[in-house]
């Protein structure tokens, strides 16, 4: 008997600390940014308040900061000798021929830059399912095909671009607040608030 009314008293005080008094969606929200380091979570603050504002806002920069590297790096490779090719094929292989592969196909779909539509390889497969892409694509390069320049350097930029993720998503989540700000004054303009 003593021992069930120990047990008992002891269980009240567990139960009436498990339940919880915060909404559903906050106390997600809140568990999920209190697992982040601390100078980070000041960055976070806005996110509990004004949720739809910074996440449509970092998704915005997150795709910006996609874009405009790639179409900056691929202007640079172009119009520049600068094309690092050997360096960025030994670091980064699998975007460079990740890069080859999507952009080949895309293309030969679109018809673009003397890409046929529907052309086949050496034995006969289509060009598309090729397995050494990367290869051949840079020889090609380096004899000067203008159609495979382009594409090279897209792939080149494309393969930098993705192994430039993690400062990305640093800089994007830096200036969400910031952005979130941005939009929502737009947003008061265009409303005519």
């Amino acid at each position: 008997m003593m021992r069930r009314l120990a047990f008992g008293r002891l269980a009240r005080p567990v139960q009436r600390r498990c339940q919880s008094t915060r909404t559903p969606s906050t106390s997600k929200i809140d568990r999920i940014t209190s697992k982040l380091p601390r100078r980070l979570q000041k960055y976070t603050h806005g996110l509990r308040n004004a949720p739809v504002s910074h996440i449509l806002s970092f998704l915005i920069l997150h795709e910006l900061t996609a874009i405009v590297p790639l179409v900056a790096l691929f202007t640079l490779f172009h119009y520049t000798t600068y094309v690092p090719l050997t360096y960025m094929t030994e670091h980064f292989g699998g975007y460079v021929d990740a890069g080859v592969s999507r952009f080949e196909k895309y293309f030969r779909r679109k018809g673009w830059f003397g890409f046929d539509n529907g052309a086949t390889g050496k034995e006969g497969r289509a060009a598309s399912e090729s397995s050494e892409r990367l290869p051949d694509a840079a020889d090609k390069w380096r004899t000067g095909d203008p159609k495979y320049k382009i594409l090279v350097e897209v792939s080149l930029a494309y393969a930098t671009t993705k192994a430039l993720l993690p400062l990305r998503i640093i800089g994007s989540v830096w200036a969400t607040p910031w952005f979130a700000g941005v939009l929502l004054s737009i947003r008061k303009v265009a409303l005519g608030k």
